[in-house]
C-alpha cells in the first residue's frame, strides 16, 4: 500500500459518508488551515495573557505573528465551498444538513453548553432561580454568538453559509453567475471583519471567501489548472501584499471609515497565499513522505476537535510557558513561549480526542467531531 493510499484510507476511518469521494489535497489543505489557526492563537495567547501586561501592538513578532497567520479561517470558509460544490451539492438539500447538524452542530452546542456551564457556576454562587435565569440567557446568549469561547465565533457564521450554500450554489449557474463573484472579492474590501463580533460586516466577508470557494469547487481540476497558470501572478500579489501589512501594522494604519485597511488587505494576502498552497498539494499531494502525509492526515481527521477544544486547552499551558520564558522583551521568549503552549497544547488535544474515540466510538464525533 503506498503512503498516499494509506493516508486516504485513514482519513476514511475518521470523516463523514463522502469520503470515499475526498481528495487527499483538500484534506491537506485543510491540515493546513487549522495548524495556521492553532499556531497563531498559541504565540497570541501567550502574548497577551502570559505576563502582566499585554504585549504592545507594535512588537515585532506580534507583527509578525499576524501578518503570516491571521484570517487563516478563511481557508476553512474555501475548504468548506470546495467541497459542498465539488461534492456535495449532488447530493440532497436535506442530507447535506442533517451531515452538518449531527457532524458540527451537535459537538458545538455541546461544547458551548459545557464550557459556558463551567465558566459560570465556577465564577457565580449560585443560590435561586434568578441565577438560573441568568444562565440560561448567557448560554442561548453564548450558542448564537459563539461566546462560549473566544474561538467559537466562527461556527455560528460557517454554520449560515451552509445553510444558504445549496441557494448560492444554484444561483451561481444562473445570470447572477458574474455578479455574484465579481461582489465575492470587491465587498470584502469594504465589509470588513470585525474581530470575533459576528456582525452584517463579518457574514459578507466570509460569503465573498465562500462564493469564491463554490467557484473554484464546481470544476475543481479545471479551475486549480487556471490558477496554476497564473501562480506568478498570485505569488507576486501575496509578497506585495504582506509588504503592505508589513507597512500598515509597523505605523499602526487600519481604519478607513467603517473599513479595516488591514483586513482588506489580508482578505488578498490569504486568497493569494491560499491558491499557492492548494496548488501546491494539488500537484505534489501524491509524493508527500511519509513523514509529512501522515502528521497531516492526523491533524486534518482531528481539525473540527482541534478547533473547539484549543483556546481552553492552550490556557491551561500558560503558566508553564509563562514560567519559562519571562521576558515579553526579548523574541526568543515570545518564541518559546508560543512553542510551549502550541506544542503541549496541540498533544493535549489530540490525546482528548484519540481517547474520546476509543472510549465512545463513533458516538464521539457527537462531542468533538468528526
Amino acid at each position: 500500500m503506498t503512503a498516499l493510499s494509506a493516508s486516504v484510507s485513514a482519513v476514511e476511518l475518521h470523516n463523514p459518508p463522502f469520503t470515499s469521494e475526498r481528495l487527499a489535497y483538500i484534506h491537506y489543505f485543510r491540515a493546513v488551515a487549522i495548524l495556521q489557526i492553532l499556531i497563531l492563537h498559541a504565540c497570541r495567547v501567550f502574548m497577551m495573557r502570559g505576563f502582566d501586561e499585554q504585549v504592545p501592538p507594535s512588537n515585532l513578532f506580534l507583527i509578525i505573528n499576524d501578518i503570516l497567520f491571521h484570517d487563516a479561517t478563511m481557508y476553512l470558509a474555501l475548504i468548506s465551498a470546495i467541497i459542498f460544490s465539488a461534492r456535495l451539492s449532488r447530493r440532497p438539500a436535506l442530507y447535506f444538513y442533517k451531515q452538518r447538524l449531527w457532524n458540527i452542530g451537535v459537538p458545538y452546542l455541546a461544547m458551548s453548553i459545557f464550557f459556558s456551564t463551567l465558566i459560570f457556576f465556577r465564577s457565580t454562587d449560585v443560590v435561586g432561580i434568578h441565577d438560573f435565569i441568568v444562565f440560561a440567557k448567557t448560554l442561548s446568549y453564548n450558542v448564537l454568538w459563539g461566546e462560549a469561547q473566544n474561538t467559537y465565533w466562527y461556527i455560528p457564521v460557517i454554520l449560515m453559509l451552509w445553510v444558504l450554500s445549496p441557494i448560492l450554489y444554484k444561483l451561481l449557474g444562473t445570470a447572477a453567475r458574474y455578479p455574484m463573484l465579481i461582489a465575492a472579492v470587491v465587498l470584502p474590501l469594504f465589509f470588513s471583519r470585525t474581530g470575533t463580533n459576528i456582525t452584517v460586516s463579518m457574514c459578507i466577508f466570509f460569503t465573498g471567501t465562500y462564493i469564491i470557494g463554490l467557484y473554484i469547487g464546481e470544476a475543481l481540476e479545471e479551475r486549480l489548472g487556471a490558477i496554476a497558470r497564473y501562480l506568478p501572478v498570485f505569488g507576486a500579489v501575496a509578497a506585495v501584499t504582506t509588504v503592505l501589512l508589513w507597512f500598515l501594522y509597523t505605523y499602526g494604519i487600519d481604519q478607513w471609515g467603517p473599513t479595516s485597511l488591514r483586513e482588506s488587505v489580508h482578505f488578498v494576502q490569504k486568497l493569494s497565499l491560499g491558491a499557492i498552497v492548494l496548488v501546491w498539494l494539488w500537484r505534489s499531494c501524491e509524493g508527500l513522505p511519509v513523514v509529512i502525509a501522515r502528521p497531516l492526515d492526523t491533524i486534518a481527521s482531528t481539525a473540527f476537535g482541534l478547533y473547539l477544544l484549543h483556546g481552553f486547552i492552550y490556557r491551561r499551558f500558560l503558566k508553564i510557558a509563562s514560567a519559562v520564558f519571562t521576558s515579553p522583551d526579548s523574541i526568543w521568549n515570545l518564541i518559546g513561549g508560543g512553542a510551549i503552549i502550541f506544542c503541549l497544547g496541540l498533544l493535549s488535544c489530540l490525546a482528548i480526542i484519540f481517547l474520546s474515540r476509543r472510549l465512545l466510538g463513533k458516538h464521539s464525533r457527537l462531542l468533538i467531531g468528526t
